[in-house]
């Protein structure tokens, strides 16, 4: 987050930089605090929606895919993600 921004506005800010989309920022899911290796990670994590016509363009990420709820289990989620999937 960038000073003064709150987590709904980086989220919305990282998500247009990062995918090239516009979002509507819903609920809360959680809060995740994760110490890896050699950072501290805190990650807001929200349900959004796609505004109307967006499709995610991949502008810093290699592969992208839509998973039903059911098929969440079939990555290998970062230990930070494992969290949210299982809250999901």
């Amino acid at each position: 987050m960038e000073p003064g921004e709150s987590p709904e506005q980086a989220l919305v800010r990282e998500l247009k930089e990062e995918l090239a989309v516009d979002v509507r920022v819903g609920d809360k899911i959680c809060t995740v605090d994760y110490d890896y290796p050699k950072f501290h990670l805190t990650m807001h994590c929200f349900f959004c929606t796609l505004a109307d016509g967006c499709k995610p363009t991949l502008l810093e990420h290699e592969d992208a895919k839509w998973l039903n709820r059911e098929d969440l289990n079939t990555v290998d989620w970062l230990p930070a993600d494992v969290e949210v999937v299982k809250l999901l």
